[in-house]
C-alpha cells in the first residue's frame, strides 16, 4: 500500500515548490524564453518560405495565379525542412527543459545552461527526439478513438438534417455532442499527462527505454486521476491570471486605438502590446515552472516507497521534500 496522496500534501508540494519558483524566478524567465527562441525564428522563417515568393513575386507586380500558385506549391515543399528541423531540436530542448524542472523540484541547483545539456551528448538529444515522438504517439493513441467517433456522429446528424431539409434542426444536438465530447476529453487529456512524469525517470537514467519510462511513470497515478484532476484545477486561478493580464492590456491598448486615434493611439496600442507580451513572459514562466515542479513533486510522492507495517515510523518525506535546513 502507498502513502495516500491527501489535499495536505498537494499543498506542502505546492508550497515547496513554489517557494523554490520564486528564489529562481529569473532563471525560470531566462530558459523559458530561450526555449521558446528557437521556435518562433523557425515559426518566422516557416512563413518566409512559405510565402516569400509569393509575396515577392506580388510586390514585383506578378499578378498571374498560375505563377503565384506555382510559387506557393515550391514554398510547401520547402517548408517540411523546417518542420524536420523543428522535431530534431524540440526534442532536446524540451529534454533540457524537463531536467530543469525536476533539478528545481528536487532542491537541486538548476541553471539555464541545463536547457541546452542535451545538445552537448548525442545519446541525451537522440533520447530527447524518441521521447517527444512516444509522448506524441501515445497522445494520438488515446485521442484517435474518441474523435472519430465525434466525427462520425457529428457528420451523421448533418446528413440527417440535410436529408430532412432543416438544416438548423441539428444546432443543438451538435451542441451538445461537441460538449459531451469535450468532457470525455478531460480523462484521455489527464491520462496523457502522466505520462510526462517519464521524463523524471529519464532524467535519472538515460539509457530506458522511453516505452517504458511513460509506461511506469503513467503506473504510479493508477486511481488518483481525480486527485490529478483536483491537481490541475488548483491551478486555473495562476492561468486565468496570466491569460487575464494580457487580455486586460491588450484591450486596454485597443481602447487607445480607436478613442485616441492618430499616432499617440497607435503608440498606445504598441507599448500596451509590449506590457502584454513581457507580463505574459514573467508570469508564463512562473505559473508554468511552479505546476510542472509540483506535478513532477506529486509524481515522486505517488511513488514513495510503500507505508511500514504497524509499529514501524511512518514515511513523511519524499524526493525534494524540505529537510527543515533550508
Amino acid at each position: 500500500m502507498r502513502s495516500e496522496f491527501t489535499a495536505q500534501a498537494r499543498r506542502e508540494i505546492k508550497r515547496i515548490c513554489k517557494r523554490r519558483v520564486l528564489e529562481n524566478w529569473g532563471r525560470c524567465v531566462g530558459i523559458q524564453f530561450l526555449y521558446m527562441l528557437p521556435f518562433v525564428l523557425l515559426v518566422l522563417l516557416m512563413y518566409a518560405v512559405l510565402f516569400g515568393r509569393a509575396i515577392a513575386l506580388v510586390m514585383a507586380g506578378n499578378t498571374d495565379d498560375y505563377v503565384l500558385t506555382m510559387a506557393l506549391v515550391q514554398g510547401l515543399n520547402s517548408m517540411w525542412i523546417i518542420l524536420c528541423i523543428m522535431l530534431l531540436v524540440s526534442g532536446p530542448l524540451t529534454f533540457g527543459m524537463m531536467r530543469f524542472y525536476v533539478a528545481m523540484q528536487r532542491g537541486e541547483e538548476p541553471h539555464v545552461g541545463m536547457l541546452l545539456t542535451p545538445f552537448t551528448s548525442l545519446r541525451s538529444a537522440w533520447t530527447g527526439i524518441k521521447m517527444v515522438f512516444c509522448l506524441w504517439f501515445r497522445s494520438f493513441l488515446w485521442m484517435v478513438g474518441p474523435a472519430v467517433v465525434y466525427t462520425v456522429l457529428s457528420i451523421a446528424m448533418t446528413v440527417n438534417a440535410a436529408i430532412s431539409g432543416d438544416p438548423n434542426a441539428m444546432n443543438v444536438p451538435l451542441t451538445i455532442l461537441y460538449i459531451l465530447f469535450m468532457l470525455a476529453m478531460i480523462p484521455v487529456q489527464l491520462k496523457v499527462m502522466t505520462y510526462q512524469a517519464g521524463w523524471a525517470l529519464l532524467y535519472d537514467d538515460e539509457t530506458r527505454s522511453v516505452w517504458d519510462a511513460t509506461r511506469e511513470a503513467s503506473a504510479a497515478f493508477k486511481g488518483q486521476f481525480g486527485k490529478l484532476f483536483v491537481f490541475v484545477l488548483s491551478f486555473l486561478g495562476w492561468m486565468i491570471l496570466t491569460i487575464g493580464v494580457a487580455y486586460l492590456c491588450v484591450g486596454l491598448g485597443m481602447a487607445g486605438l480607436f478613442v485616441v486615434q492618430g499616432g499617440t493611439g497607435i503608440a498606445i496600442f504598441a507599448l500596451c502590446c509590449i506590457a502584454a507580451l513581457c507580463l505574459l513572459v514573467l508570469l508564463g514562466a512562473f505559473t508554468n515552472t511552479y505546476q510542472m515542479t509540483s506535478f513532477f513533486g506529486m509524481h515522486e510522492f505517488l511513488c514513495m516507497p510503500p507505508v511500514q507495517p504497524q509499529g514501524m515510523p511512518p514515511v513523511d518525506s519524499w524526493p525534494g521534500q524540505d529537510d527543515g535546513t533550508g
